[in-house]
């Protein structure tokens, strides 16, 4: 089970035709039932993650969308500097889901929480304004 446990961390960082020459020569060599069980376990784990990814991508989309109207005349610096206290520079990394350290960077549902009142705050003083 050792080797088996090797292998799957050996193709877990592969891809494309190398991935599919590995996994064929897993099959060759692993054929018991505890075994099996095992890759089954591995693959359901990879499918797993691969649909929380997919979530998340999608939610992290629809952010930005969601944000592409107003990004236009919203000053995005403010927001980052007096409700997160942060360099526009990391709440631009989060809308558009850069790699920052070897990941993929989003905002987290505290950060939406803090984004959706910083826009309501903002629209509300925006609203109150009367200019004579």
């Amino acid at each position: 089970m050792k080797d088996l446990n090797k292998d799957l961390a050996e193709l877990k960082k592969l891809s494309g035709d190398d991935f599919t020459r590995k996994a064929a020569g897993m099959k060759e060599i692993y054929t018991s039932a505890e075994e099996i069980a095992e890759i089954h376990r591995f693959i359901a784990s990879g499918f797993d993650e691969v649909e929380s990814e997919l979530r998340q991508i999608k939610e992290d989309v629809l952010v930005r969308d969601q944000l592409a109207e107003v990004a236009k005349f919203v000053n995005l610096s403010y927001i980052a500097e007096n409700y997160f206290h942060k360099s526009k520079t990391w709440l631009s990394q989060r809308i558009h889901g850069h790699v920052v350290s070897g990941k993929p960077r989003y905002l987290s549902d505290k950060d939406k929480k803090i984004l959706n009142f910083a826009l309501k705050d903002m629209a509300d003083k925006l609203s109150s304004l009367t200019v004579s």
